[in-house]
């Protein structure tokens, strides 16, 4: 009798303690991601001083702070005017080889770009009153950049594969 006391009870207790537990848990998830995050990307064009390497983006709680070789730009969230993205796919080398195999696109790299404009503090070393900056991210990095980043500003990208994008030149 007492065993089977033991044994109703138990997955009681045990769902008390994950309710718990659990949403605990998901507590402390969420406020790691308000924390800084660093994001490696590499500095493809903009108006900034940079060289095109690699760059390390940092998403603060009110600021993103872009390092590269030692030099440290911060930008302010609330400066941030627009947020871009896309993708661009290139046929790689040996291309017809690697499409044997359907359905697998192993013949194809896909890139991940995303651009930010903000308006110059004067801070930021750039000669114009309006500083555009193009990132190229890794697959991996690319949606927890952007969201960060759209969560950051309170501005939501726009996908410029899908939207008519007008290029001025100087």
């Amino acid at each position: 009798m007492v065993m089977r006391m033991m044994v109703t009870k138990f997955p009681l207790a045990l769902g008390c303690f994950l309710a718990m537990v659990l949403p605990a848990a998901g507590l402390a998830r969420e406020s790691k991601n308000v924390a800084a995050a660093n994001y490696p990307a590499n500095y493809e064009g903009g108006t900034l001083p940079f060289d095109r390497s690699k760059v390390t983006a940092t998403l603060g709680t009110d600021e993103v702070v872009l390092v590269q070789h030692g030099r440290r730009i911060a930008v302010p969230a609330s400066s941030i005017t627009e947020i871009a993205f896309a993708t661009g796919v290139r046929r790689r080398l040996g291309a017809s080889v690697l499409d044997v195999v359907p359905y697998m696109h192993l013949g194809e790299s896909e890139n991940h770009y995303v651009g930010v404009t903000w308006m110059n503090s004067g801070l930021t070393g750039a000669k114009t009153p309006k500083v555009e900056v193009l990132f190229k991210l890794n697959k991996s990095e690319y949606s927890a950049f952007l969201s960060g980043l759209e969560r950051l500003t309170g501005k939501k990208a726009v996908d410029t594969n899908q939207t008519l994008t007008a290029v001025h030149y100087n």
